[in-house]
C-alpha cells in the first residue's frame, strides 16, 4: 500500500475522524474554560490545535499529491 492510499483510507476512517474531532474539542474546551489570566493554558491549547491541523494537512497533502501526479501523467 502506498502512502497516498494509506492517507486516503485514514481520512475516510470513522474512528480517525472521531479521534481528531475529540482532540480538537478538548483543546477548544481549554480555551472556553480558561480564566483571563490563564495565558499559558490558551497558548498550549493553540499550539496543540496547530499541530492537529498540521497532521491533517500532511495527510491531505499525501492524497492531493497522488491526484496531482495523475494529472501530470495525463498532460504528458
Amino acid at each position: 500500500m502506498k502512502k497516498s492510499e494509506w492517507a486516503n483510507n485514514l481520512l475516510r476512517d470513522d474512528y480517525f475522524i472521531e479521534m481528531m474531532e475529540e482532540l480538537r474539542g478538548m483543546e477548544i474546551a481549554k480555551f472556553l474554560s480558561s480564566d483571563y489570566a490563564d495565558v499559558e493554558v490558551r497558548e498550549e491549547a493553540y499550539i496543540r490545535l496547530r499541530v492537529l491541523e498540521s497532521i491533517d494537512n500532511y495527510i491531505q497533502g499525501l492524497v492531493d499529491q497522488k491526484i496531482i501526479d495523475q494529472k501530470k501523467l495525463k498532460i504528458l
